[in-house]
């Protein structure tokens, strides 16, 4: 029995150190994908995959609110992190606002305009300043080069009216 002893923990040992290699190994090629799946992503102008269930909602103002300026907008996620534009991880994106419906194209990034507004920086709410009367409002979320995601993740359209101060 003493005999097998050493033989018994020498083999454990080389089954543990096969082991930590198999998961150094698998790492490596995770990264590797990782890597190669955002080059594709930017070169082909791919957007990245949306986690099911995931939705992007706004807090406030509510459907239909009348309110004064300058309006303040609070942005909901869930199913999903925020991070940073540029910043490529995994079922991670930042909110775009739409103003007053424009047209977006949802196969490309979407461009910084007066109807657009980007929050590259990772923020979730803002202060807007409209001009009184009727406005509709809608987030977007983008990933990480501002491309709507696939599914593309939209909070539902609401109106709200600015009144005069």
């Amino acid at each position: 029995m003493m005999k097998a002893l050493p033989l018994l923990l020498a083999s454990a040992t080389a089954l543990l150190a096969g082991t930590a290699h198999a998961d150094s190994w698998s790492q490596i090629k995770d990264a590797a994908k990782q890597q190669a799946a955002q080059k594709a992503e930017e070169e082909l102008n791919l957007p990245q995959a949306a986690p099911a269930g995931a939705r992007v909602y706004l807090i406030e103002p509510k459907d239909g609110a009348v309110v004064t300026g300058p309006v303040h907008v609070v942005f909901g996620l869930s199913g999903m992190g925020v991070a940073p534009a540029g910043v490529n991880q995994p079922n991670t994106g930042h909110h775009h606002l739409l103003i007053d419906a424009p047209t977006i194209d949802f196969a490309a990034p979407l461009p910084a305009t007066d109807q657009i507004k980007h929050f590259g920086g990772g923020q979730t709410e803002t202060v807007l300043s409209l001009p009184p009367g009727q406005h509709k409002l809608q987030l977007v979320l983008g990933d990480w080069k501002h491309q709507p995601n696939n599914p593309a993740l939209m909070s539902e359209q609401i109106t709200i009216t600015v009144k005069s101060q």
